[in-house]
């Protein structure tokens, strides 16, 4: 309880905390009056029984009419606050995470993060919501009445008071084993549930290519039907595991309760105690189950919102991107890349001491032999765009750093035209706008017209006000390539960083591509992970990246003529391209049959 409201307390602002703290005070305060209030109870009944003394009866209702109306003003007042700080939450924190969101690298925005991050904007804030206005109030009354009740009595009893005590410390046991149990599982379940999350969305993205290859009629769907049961099984490992920490937690409390009755009926048959005494500790017993009882059956949803904010704490600490406090002025476009070391948190190093010269105003085309990974080659590209910081060494746009740059300035720099192209919902126009607002039709007409989008354009219903859906699932996949070269060209960046994900296009869209290939490399320096063996022909320079280093440099005939690693990656592309399924010719058919 105390980590949830110092991280909660940490995530609020100035006057979120001053409402917090001041909640949290007037709550306690509530507890002690509560436990006071029960406690006032056993010296009335002392002065009903046996000689009735009127004076302590009526000093003692007074005492007990006090602790019950201050109780209850402070009930409002910490409940309305409660229901302020939860506002503010709600109304604070979808700002604050996607202002935060902004400054990660770009890298950071795995296709795995969708649905966690989804889930914890939607129902994550509004668990942490629901702690200041709802839980907080019974955790800590249903803490600080107990431990008031406990103190008293020691005051009625000291040996019921030890009991009280010594059953109060179990009950504390019981409940953190309840709730280490729900923690442990949730973090389970909130993984699976998010992983589902990410692949719904997959799935409906992809539903055209599921259906075209029948995979809707196996029984083994993907990696959905796979999540569901993962998420299906950490549901009822939560719950069934969360209801033996419950059956752990009330059986302790009533064996606590029963052996505090049966120790004071003893001290009272024995004497010890006096039957009016006894009446009061049993008033008190009987009291204190119900804060503990109610913090008990709200165990499960504390640690749920525990995690919450816990959740939303960790993805606030991810360590955004530093900035500098004067961003650098680039000279040219020229590229560098200086012994740079690089490895993503998740595994080991992708790039070992990458050194190279990319000239301003040239076509770069990076190759990899067989085995040397795809996701390696990207590499380079993502951090000349800056979505993640080097390791070591560093990353130079016209000789300055691009950490020195900033994020906006390498932004400005740079167009990214990568595989997986996303278009956003709206028109073909706005999507295109998205690289320069301030476009006119004219400029849209340029662009189309050199990427070929004009073709598409002109097929399409209402030309450029036909609306693509989400992620640009009406569109082929050639035609959605073409849309985003024609955006880069109209975000006319001095530098280009292209994964040309042309071998799966059919010939024409290729030759569009190609063509605005050739035009972004005119006049802007343009880095390519090459596929077409037209690129790498064409190519100023070719860098063969290797086992994390660039093992070879030139150009294409200077390569060749080397016969070192690129040649065999040529040869080898070579035949490929040259193979094709034949199949045999029925005997009937043959000549001169």
């Amino acid at each position: 309880m105390i980590t949830m409201l110092r991280q909660l307390f940490e995530l609020l602002d100035a006057r979120g905390r001053r409402r917090l703290r001041i909640m949290v005070l007037a709550q306690a305060a509530q507890g002690v009056l509560q436990g006071l209030g029960f406690l006032f109870v056993a010296p009335l009944v002392a002065a009903l029984l046996g000689s009735v003394d009127w004076t302590g009866f009526w000093a003692w209702l007074a005492a007990i009419t006090v602790a019950v109306a201050v109780h209850h003003v402070l009930l409002v007042w910490s409940s309305s606050l409660g229901y302020v700080v939860g506002t503010d939450v709600l109304s604070s924190f979808h700002e604050r995470i996607g202002n935060h969101l902004a400054t990660l690298p770009i890298g950071w925005f795995r296709a795995d993060r969708t649905g966690p991050v989804g889930r914890l904007l939607g129902k994550g804030t509004m668990d942490v919501a629901n702690v200041p206005a709802h839980l907080v109030r019974h955790v800590i009354v249903g803490v600080t009445a107990p431990v008031t009740m406990v103190l008293g009595s020691l005051v009625l009893d000291w040996r019921v008071g030890i009991a009280f005590a010594a059953g109060t410390v179990l009950c504390g046991l019981a409940l953190r084993l309840l709730m280490t149990i729900v923690r442990r599982n949730d973090d389970d379940y909130e993984h699976d549930i998010g992983a589902t999350a990410s692949r719904i969305v997959e799935y409906a993205r992809l539903q055209p290519t599921m259906r075209a290859y029948g995979v809707l009629d196996r029984p083994e769907r993907g990696t959905l039907e796979a999540s569901l049961t993962r998420q299906q099984e950490s549901q009822s490992r939560l719950t069934i595991r969360g209801a033996w920490g419950l059956i752990a937690f009330f059986g302790t409390l009533q064996l606590v309760v029963t052996g505090v009755i049966v120790l004071t009926v003893v001290l009272a048959l024995d004497g010890v105690i006096a039957v009016p005494a006894m009446v009061g500790l049993f008033v008190v017993t009987l009291r204190m189950l119900d804060p503990l009882s109610q913090l008990g059956e709200l165990a499960g949803h504390v640690q749920v919102n525990a995690d919450a904010i816990r959740r939303v704490a960790v993805l606030l600490a991810e360590p955004p991107l530093p900035e500098p406090a004067h961003p650098a002025e680039p000279d040219g476009a020229a590229i560098d890349l200086v012994d740079v070391h690089f490895a993503y948190p998740d595994s080991g190093p992708v790039l070992a001491g990458v050194s190279a010269h990319l000239p301003q105003r040239s076509l770069t085309a990076i190759v990899g032999p067989s085995g040397a990974g795809k996701s390696t080659l990207l590499t380079l590209l993502t951090l000349i765009g800056r979505f993640f910081d080097v390791d070591a060494g560093a990353v130079r746009i016209g000789g300055r750093d691009v950490r020195a740059l900033g994020s906006a300035e390498v932004s400005q720099l740079t167009a990214q035209v990568f595989q997986d192209v996303y278009l956003f919902e709206g028109t073909i126009a706005d999507n295109l706008r998205t690289a320069n607002p301030d476009a006119d039709d004219d400029e849209l007409a340029r662009v189309a017209a050199i990427t070929r989008l004009d073709e598409v354009v002109a097929r399409l219903p209402h030309g450029w006000d036909t609306a693509v859906s989400e992620a640009g699932a009406t569109l082929s996949g050639g035609e959605k390539q073409r849309v985003s070269l024609a955006r880069a060209l109209l975000k006319d960046a001095l530098i280009v960083l292209l994964d040309e994900a042309t071998a799966a296009l059919d010939p024409v869209n290729e030759v569009a591509v190609a063509a605005a290939i050739s035009e972004l490399a005119r006049d802007r320096t343009v880095v390519v992970v090459a596929h077409r063996l037209s690129t790498i022909v064409a190519a100023d320079q070719i860098l063969v990246l290797e086992h994390g280093r660039i093992t070879e440099t030139g150009k294409h005939a200077e390569l060749l003529a080397a016969e070192g690693t690129y040649a065999r990656f040529w040869y080898e592309r070579l035949r490929a391209r040259g193979w094709q399924l034949r199949s045999p010719v029925p005997t009937g058919m043959r000549k001169g049959s």
